[in-house]
């Protein structure tokens, strides 16, 4: 590590905005792309300062959880930081969770207050009603003050209220961020059990915002926009880029193909990244007026797709691609300039100062295209993940010998390039979501006339994966693949209903465990696709 700015110590973000606050304080940081509410960096540094105090008011202080269910908005921010000045952790939860996720996510982050939009008080309220949440003290509505539904052993109030109030006692002085302060808990997918609450200290956001765009890609003129809801560190990493580089982020809260070309042209975009469906949703869809000599010009596309250099060539922009996920800080980078698109890159050469292994299963290091986990280090403490809430065993698993355990499959070659190939784990990539097998299993298997079930991906469309369950149903049933997932989609998010459901007679298990062969299961469907290939290319020859 060569680049002595980056060291631990360097600013952390809460102060890069404090600083921005005074130095270029009349500056536009955040601007909503469904609203056009603009901000100021002085006006978001003042006004976390000022929501900061009245949630000090309400009994939040160091080491308090805040779970948020919000769109991503200034809202979203003013939060986030003003919560840094009282040392409490904002727990964001998704807007599209609901059941199960939602009460799970509440208990577990132990919230002390839920920050919640009106829009999804009617998902929530069933759980507010029904769940033991004993920490549950504050129940804050964005958006208005009805609280028509939400019922419990809590207070409601008004966000709008609550940023209005009058200033009560001034904040203590705190001392500078430092790296190892805890920045947020973030759940990622659970894949043999509940999602896991990760302790993402400011270190470890210093350091992925560094990484995020090869260097000398900011400049005076930039315009980021940021197409991912809150609750992802992709959705965090624009303002937090905007924030380090001096430069507008446009926030819309999840994508939009029919509103990206026109974001785009309004605010003068130069600079997004796009994980593969977007891109290729982007690319299959006909050309329009807005994408015609567009501003785009940076794109990081995770992974990239097929058509990336027609996709560059058609919209004019250049490309770039990574590795990371919600412990980690971007180890692997590939560049503007690249030399094998099916790559995520090599690792990083400078600030945090990553060292990877690809190991087997007993952590030995594998040679140049074996298959084995990723793991990986930094020289740099506080640039990782802190462990998991609430989990010293899952902690320690992940972080055996010394090495973080990414659980997923990767080899490498003898040019440094390392290579994506499947996942460890269960969880399933669809549409940018890490979603868990585990819970959408849980969901199905609450389907009375549902005897076992077993979810995994498989390829999609619009790249990524789509989910399919295999389902054991109840003998005499009269339970349909339609039936089943409208079951699904009553109870949970959107991105967890599977797209296809197979009936068996059993599933495959094993002898000594009675866990199910999720690998038969893939590789029967692997062999079913190729065979559907082969015929249509049959068919298309004669």
């Amino acid at each position: 590590m060569n680049d002595t700015q980056h060291r631990p110590g360097a600013e952390m973000l809460p102060t890069l905005l404090a600083e921005r606050a005074k130095g270029a304080g009349n500056d536009i940081c955040l601007i909503e792309a469904e609203t056009d509410h603009r901000v100021t960096f002085h006006e978001l540094d003042e006004d976390a300062r000022h929501l900061a105090r009245n949630l000090r008011s309400l009994g939040v202080g160091a080491g308090d959880t805040v779970a948020t269910m919000l769109p991503h908005s200034v809202d979203t921010y003013r939060i986030w930081f003003g919560l840094t000045h009282l040392a409490a952790l904002e727990v964001p939860i998704g807007t599209k969770y609901r059941g199960r996720m939602l009460e799970h996510i509440l208990a577990d982050s132990g919230a002390r207050v839920l920050i919640v939009d009106a829009a999804h008080l009617a998902e929530l309220a069933p759980v507010l009603g029904d769940a033991d949440l004993p920490a549950l003290a504050t129940v804050i509505v964005r958006g208005g003050a009805s609280t028509v539904g939400v019922a419990g052993d809590f207070k409601v109030l008004s966000l709008d209220e609550l940023r209005t109030a009058a200033d009560v006692e001034p904040l203590p002085e705190r001392a500078e961020v430092a790296p190892h302060d805890l920045a947020m808990v973030l759940y990622t997918s659970g894949t043999t059990g509940p999602s896991k609450g990760v302790l993402i200290p400011w270190g470890q956001i210093h350091a992925t915002t560094l990484g995020a765009f090869p260097d000398g890609t900011f400049e005076p003129g930039k315009v980021i926009y940021g197409p991912f809801p809150p609750n992802h560190v992709g959705g965090r990493l624009f303002p937090c880029l905007g924030i380090l580089h001096g430069v507008p982020v446009v926030l819309r809260n999840t994508f939009s193909a029919s509103a990206f070309w026109v974001d785009v042209q309004k605010y003068r975009c130069t600079t997004t990244a796009l994980v593969s469906a977007m891109a290729s949703i982007l690319w299959n869809t006909p050309v329009n007026e807005y994408e015609a000599d567009n501003p785009l010009h940076d794109v990081l596309m995770v992974p990239l797709i097929a058509e990336y250099d027609r996709f560059q060539k058609r919209f004019g922009v250049r490309v770039c691609t990574d590795y990371n996920m919600t412990e980690t800080s971007i180890p692997l980078h590939s560049g503007w300039d690249f030399d094998d698109w099916r790559s995520c890159g090599r690792v990083r050469p400078d600030y945090p100062g990553y060292e990877l292994r690809i190991v087997d299963a007993n952590d030995n290091p594998l040679g140049p295209g074996e298959v084995g986990e990723l793991v990986c280090r930094t020289e740099a403490p506080w640039t990782l993940n802190a462990g998991y809430l609430g989990r010293p065993e899952a902690t320690a698993e992940a972080w055996r010998n010394g090495w973080f355990h990414t659980g997923d499959a990767f080899r490498y070659d003898e040019q440094g390039r390392f290579y994506f190939v499947d996942r460890t784990k269960d969880a399933i990539r669809r549409r940018g979501e890490n979603v868990s097998s585990f819970e959408v299993e849980r969901e199905v298997l609450d389907h009375p006339d549902v005897i076992d079930c077993a979810a995994i991906g498989v390829p999609s469309e619009l790249s990524e994966e789509d989910i399919k369950v295999f389902v054991v149903k109840r003998p005499g049933s009269e339970l349909t693949e339609a039936l089943l997932v409208e079951h699904v989609r009553a109870k949970a998010a959107s991105f967890m209903v599977p797209q296809y459901v197979e009936f068996l007679d059993a599933l495959p298990v094993t002898e000594a465990t009675n866990k199910v062969k999720k690998s038969e299961l893939r590789a029967l469907e692997a062999q079913r696709r190729e065979q559907a290939t082969s015929v249509a290319a049959s068919g298309s020859a004669d």
